[in-house]
C-alpha cells in the first residue's frame, strides 16, 4: 500500500510541518511506503493533488495533514480526479488534523487538534491502514465541494475580520504567536457581533418553500459538529443523502442556541438548541436555495467566499470513501 500524504506546511501556524515527522515515523513502523505532497503557494492544492492522482497510479490512500481548510481543498482535488477520471477509482481519504477547529476530524471521532498526544497521533495514522470505511457526502456550491459547512452571514464576517487581523499579527515577528488559535476569533466576534445586521431571507429546500423572515446567520451542515464546540444538529449523519440547515434569526436567537448546543452539554440540552424558536427548527434536504434582501458574506469549510445575495446549495451523496478510526480512543 502507498499512501499520498497532503501537507500545507503553513495550517495551524505550521503545527502541521511540525507533525510531520511523527506521522512519517508511525508510517515507517506500520510498514507502509509514502509520498509527500507539500502544497505550493502558487498552485491550488485541490490541483496539485489531482495531478499527483494522475501521475502515481498505484496509490492506495490519501491523508490531508492540516486543519479543515487541507481537508476541503483536498477533497476538492478528489472530486477533480474523479470528474476527469470517472473510470478509474477513487483512493480512500483518511484525516490527519491538526487545525484550529478541527470539525470533520471529530464528527467522525478523531481528536487531534493543539494536543497531539501520542497516543491519538497513533490513531490518527494507523486509522489510514487499519481504519473502517465510511461513505461521505459532500455538498457543493458554485463548483466547490464541501465536507463539513457552509455559512452565510454572521459567522462569516467574523471569520472574515479573523483573518485580516490574523494576517496584520503575521507581518509582526513579537504577535505572530497571536494569530494562532481562538483567541483572536473570540476578539473578533466580540468587534463584529453588534454591528453585523439582520436581513431578510427567503429559503427553499428542495423546491418548497421553507422560511421566509428575518436572519442573521445560517448554516448548512454536512458532518454534525461546527466551528470546532457546537453541534446543531444531534440527528445530521454524513452518509444520509441530506444537509442539516440551522437558522439563526436574531441575535439574541444567536446567543441561545450557542450556548445551547455547545458539544460537551448533555444531548437533552443541545436539543433544546433546535427547539428554542419555532422559527429556528432544524430541516433536512437535498438542495437548498437562500436568497436575501442584500449581499452579505459567506464561508465553506473555513474558506471565505464572495459576498452574495443568493446561494444555490446541493449534495452529492457518499461521495467519497473515508477512512474511521478501528483502534479504541
Amino acid at each position: 500500500m502507498k499512501v499520498l500524504c497532503v501537507l500545507n506546511p503553513h495550517a495551524a501556524g505550521g503545527l502541521a510541518m511540525d507533525t510531520w515527522p511523527a506521522v512519517s515515523s508511525l508510517l515507517n513502523r506500520l510498514g507502509v511506503s509514502y509520498e509527500l505532497l507539500a502544497a505550493a503557494h502558487d498552485v491550488p492544492l485541490a490541483d496539485q493533488l489531482c495531478a499527483a492522482l494522475e501521475r502515481l497510479p498505484d496509490i492506495g490512500a490519501v491523508t490531508g495533514i492540516g486543519g479543515d481548510g487541507t481537508h476541503f481543498a483536498a477533497i476538492n482535488g478528489l472530486m477533480q480526479f474523479r470528474r476527469r477520471h470517472p473510470d478509474k477509482p477513487l483512493p480512500p481519504y483518511a484525516f490527519i488534523a491538526v487545525g484550529t477547529g478541527n470539525d470533520i476530524a471529530k464528527s467522525l471521532g478523531i481528536r487531534l487538534g493543539d494536543a497531539l498526544s501520542g497516543r491519538e497521533l497513533r490513531r490518527a495514522v494507523s486509522t489510514i491502514v487499519h481504519g473502517a470505511d465510511y461513505r461521505l457526502d459532500v455538498g457543493i456550491i458554485n463548483g466547490l465541494y464541501f465536507a463539513d459547512a457552509l455559512t452565510v452571514g454572521l459567522d462569516s464576517a467574523i471569520l472574515k475580520e479573523r483573518n485580516a487581523g490574523k494576517r496584520l499579527l503575521e507581518r509582526i515577528p513579537l504577535l505572530r504567536h497571536l494569530a494562532r488559535g481562538r483567541l483572536l476569533y473570540t476578539l473578533s466576534m466580540g468587534a463584529r457581533f453588534f454591528r453585523e445586521p439582520t436581513v431578510r431571507a427567503e429559503i427553499t429546500v428542495d423546491g418548497r418553500a421553507w422560511y421566509a423572515g428575518p436572519v442573521l446567520n445560517v448554516v448548512v451542515n454536512n458532518t454534525r459538529i461546527y466551528a470546532g464546540d457546537f453541534d446543531f444538529s444531534l440527528n445530521a449523519y454524513a452518509d444520509d443523502g441530506l444537509l442539516d440547515v440551522a437558522l439563526f434569526t436574531g441575535h439574541t436567537d444567536y446567543l441561545a442556541r450557542y450556548l445551547l448546543a455547545i458539544r460537551g452539554n448533555p444531548d437533552r440540552l443541545r436539543e433544546l438548541s433546535e427547539d428554542i424558536s419555532k422559527r429556528a427548527q432544524h430541516v433536512q434536504g437535498r438542495e437548498i436555495v437562500i436568497r436575501l434582501s442584500q449581499a452579505v458574506q459567506a464561508q465553506v469549510d473555513g474558506e471565505e467566499l464572495p459576498a452574495g445575495d443568493r446561494f444555490e446549495v446541493g449534495v452529492v451523496p457518499r461521495a467519497i470513501l473515508i477512512k474511521t478510526p478501528a483502534e479504541p480512543a
